[in-house]
């Protein structure tokens, strides 16, 4: 097989980032997606040139004018042959143009039709165009982000984007998933809000009781997570997350004889004193700075503490262990010429790419070759399967034996579609649960069982469990798994038809196989410090960082191997590993042979925009951020600014644009400083322009108790064991003709053991037995 989306065909009417991203995704597993583009060719391909050299390749192009019914005639050509459709167009254009969902649910029953919008279908932004740094300004990252200067600072990564392309398969791939069991077409409805939520979960949340529990500060508790400027003027990250990290690095540093360390490992989030608080701020920097990078690198892997340099865009591509992981694919790009590209970042054993991943194509290309009539092979459904509506993945069963956060938040994206996860934990309980947000993040919706593996009264509970998932889900380090009887031989020989996933920081194997992986260190090792900085700055940890990052893409991993299954495949061994992950965040940074990168480095030094017309300006009384990217929204904001643009030999280009950036700037800036923030925001958004303030103060607690938010579920609110709300990152996914999951707060540690072992044979007894000997929890 070239892939494990072999046979399915996609028709992508999407453009921009979030959509091109997510169809992408299924090409580069085998999906045959054709990109439908206006005549002419995609408005944004010079503007995305390096993005969409990477994120369209492997498609073919044809031209259809759906403002014709000649051009819906060739596109509903195009849909009788296909199993999914994605489209990134704002509410109601799609019913205007005559190929809005109820429409082709009726023409092809059995379509997947996925909609990505900035803001959703509901809630009064539905018409504002949704373009990534409009999505921030609103959403609120502009005001936590860090920067060089005070909020709002403009994010050099556009994670609400990816988020939202790894939202879009997951609803796509599991509507792809259950319609081989009832034969029926859904809606999947995401948006770049939800994209961004699905990374600001990691930090986000609101409850009754927030005020009780003040925010960590750096340097208050026995953890060092932080990136370090060295002698030569490189920078390395150091995080002592693992235990006894703390300690070793103090060692290491010589610094024990002025913080006492525990000799247990035990440190991690104790409280620093005064005194202990100034040499960890002041003193660790300072003797950072008194070696080059290499060194330090040497010293801290050697005291087995986790160090990762953080690189310069571009650098990544000659990393030994992304050469051992396969992440460089080379192409011939008929835009940009040779390049170097990253490459997909799942594996699937027994399952590659056929050949070379092919270019992308030039618009157009594929004109007058129409595909000829295709059906998945799907079952007949079942009596009474059309009227269905649990949640989608109901009945599925997935085992989380994962910890921390990355490999976690899989499962528990895969729970809010329904599925039955169980969290498996040791008897001492996942380290995350010390960290109360980012553990309910990763945990809500599941059930929770705490076991001794180690106590062979309890292997057979193990393999029972093995025998009754669906899906076996881990991102232990190498090795870890195979000791206590879940390593993928053992699952395998107990259940050939599971789903194993596999995502470890590094890989399975390589020379960095047995490293420590911590985020955001992943994150400044492929070069995104450097991006969110921006020019000549010194690298910033991004706010979007791997951890969500890998969780959303073990998500699609697991989904991609049970679609395959379902379609006539066995079960298999999937990886994920945390770095390849988190190379695809910089997915739209590329190299050409000579060493030149390209889509890099685009952020202005004072962190306001990557061009005049992407970018936060300064107002009379605050800040706008305005976005105006085709020709088509250049007009009409030079019409409703009252200047001209396009007609400006300087500014007629995107490339003239972007060579004379400062004089557009300097031309807008002294123009929105004449008026206040709200004005600007009126005029602009009468006239169609993107247009947003941003946040200069945390949003986090406003955004969960927005009531629209809260009616369309993006946001739940649930009381805990007190009785006291809980408001919490939901429904990201919003899907037709499937019910939508309860959501519920992440089990407290073994809130679910004795009813696990019931199902599985073990009597009150027993159970009483294992509890007393301290087996479980």
């Amino acid at each position: 097989m070239s892939g494990p989306l072999e046979g399915i065909r996609v028709v992508d009417c999407s453009r921009g980032i979030a959509g091109p991203r997510a169809t992408g995704l299924l090409a580069d597993y085998g999906a045959e997606v054709w990109w439908v583009e206006p005549p002419g060719g995609d408005p944004f391909r010079d503007v995305l040139a390096t993005e969409y050299a990477v994120f369209n390749r492997g498609k073919r192009s044809v031209q259809c004018d759906l403002r014709t019914g000649a051009g819906r005639d060739a596109l509903f050509e195009l849909l009788s042959g296909a199993d999914a459709f994605v489209t990134s167009w704002r509410p109601g254009v799609a019913e205007r143009l005559g190929v809005g969902w109820d429409r082709m649910h009726e023409a092809f029953p059995q379509l997947v039709y996925t909609s990505i919008s900035g803001f959703g279908e509901d809630g009064t932004l539905a018409d504002v165009p949704g373009h990534e740094a409009i999505i921030h300004s609103y959403v609120g990252v502009t005001a936590e982000q860090r920067g060089m200067r005070p909020p709002p600072i403009y994010q050099g990564l556009p994670f609400a984007s990816i988020g939202a392309a790894y939202l879009a398969v997951i609803g796509s791939l599991a509507a792809l998933y259950r319609r081989t069991r009832d034969n029926r077409g859904r809606h999947v409805q995401t948006s770049l809000v939800d994209g961004a939520l699905s990374y600001l979960a990691l930090y986000w949340g609101d409850a009754d009781n927030a005020g009780s529990a003040p925010p960590i500060v750096p340097g208050t508790v026995r953890i060092v997570s932080q990136s370090f400027r060295c002698a030569d003027d490189e920078y390395l990250g150091v995080h002592t997350g693992a235990v006894g990290a703390f300690g070793r690095l103090i060692r290491e540093l010589g610094l024990d004889n002025k913080i006492r360390v525990s000799q247990d490992g035990s440190d991690m989030g104790r409280p620093l004193s005064e005194e202990e608080r100034t040499v960890v701020l002041e003193e660790i920097p300072a003797i950072f700075e008194s070696q080059p990078r290499d060194v330090w690198l040497k010293r801290l892997l050697d005291a087995d503490v986790c160090a990762i340099p953080e690189l310069h865009p571009g650098e990544i591509f000659d990393a030994p262990q992304v050469r051992h992981n396969e992440m460089v694919v080379r192409l011939n790009d008929p835009v940009l010429g040779p390049l170097e590209q990253v490459a997909p970042a799942i594996r699937f054993n027994g399952l590659r790419l056929d050949g070379p991943v092919c270019a992308a194509p030039l618009a157009g290309q594929h004109d007058g070759q129409c595909p000829p009539a295709h059906s998945d092979h799907v079952p007949t459904p079942a009596a009474g399967g059309a009227g269905d509506d649990t949640p989608l993945l109901q009945g599925l069963r997935v085992l989380d034996a994962g910890a921390y956060y990355a490999g976690p938040y899989s499962s528990r994206l895969l729970a809010d579609l329904g599925a039955d996860v169980i969290k498996l934990e040791t008897t001492l309980g996942d380290q995350l649960r010390g960290i109360q947000r980012p553990f309910r993040s990763a945990s809500a919706g599941k059930r929770a069982i705490s076991l001794n593996l180690k106590d062979p009264e309890l292997h057979a509970a193990r393999d029972a469990l093995i025998k009754w998932a669906d899906g076996v889900l881990h991102n232990m380090r190498p090795g870890a798994a195979e000791r206590v009887g879940l390593g993928y031989d053992r699952v395998h020989e107990l259940n050939p038809d599971a789903v194993y996933l596999y995502a470890p920081g590094w890989g399975s194997a390589g020379p960095d196989a047995m490293r420590q992986s911590f985020a955001p260190l992943m994150s400044g090792y492929v070069g995104i410090g450097y991006e969110v900085g921006g020019q000549f700055n010194p690298p910033m940890w991004p706010l979007g960082n791997e951890d969500p990052g890998n969780g959303l893409t073990g998500a699609v991993g697991i989904l991609m191997a049970l679609l395959h299954q379902a379609r006539g495949g066995t079960g298999c061994y999937v990886e994920n590993p945390q770095l390849n992950a988190t190379m695809s965040h910089a997915a739209h940074i590329v190299r050409r042979p000579d060493g030149t990168v390209l889509g890099a480095q685009r952020l202005d030094p004072l962190q306001t925009g990557i061009g005049p017309l992407d970018r936060l300006y300064e107002t009379r009384d605050g800040w706008v951020c305005v976005t105006a990217l085709s020709d088509a929204e250049i007009e009409r904001l030079q019409a409703a600014l009252g200047i001209e643009i396009l007609g400006d030999p300087r500014f007629a280009t995107h490339d003239l644009r972007m060579q004379n950036s400062y004089e557009l700037a300097d031309l807008l800036s002294e123009l929105f400083l004449k008026r206040d923030s709200e004005d600007w925001v009126r005029l602009l958004r009468s006239a169609a322009v993107a247009v947003m303030i941003p946040k200069t103060r945390s949003n986090n607690e406003a955004f969960h108790r927005d009531p629209i938010n809260q009616a369309i579920g993006r946001v739940a609110q649930v009381p805990d064991g007190d009785g006291r709300f809980v408001r919490e990152a939901a429904v990201m996914v919003r899907v037709s003709g499937a019910a939508t999951a309860p959501h519920r707060l992440a089990p407290e540690l073994g809130a679910d053991t004795e009813a696990v072992l019931r199902e599985h044979g073990y009597g009150p007894q027993k159970i009483a037995e294992l509890r007393e000997r301290g087996s479980i929890r």
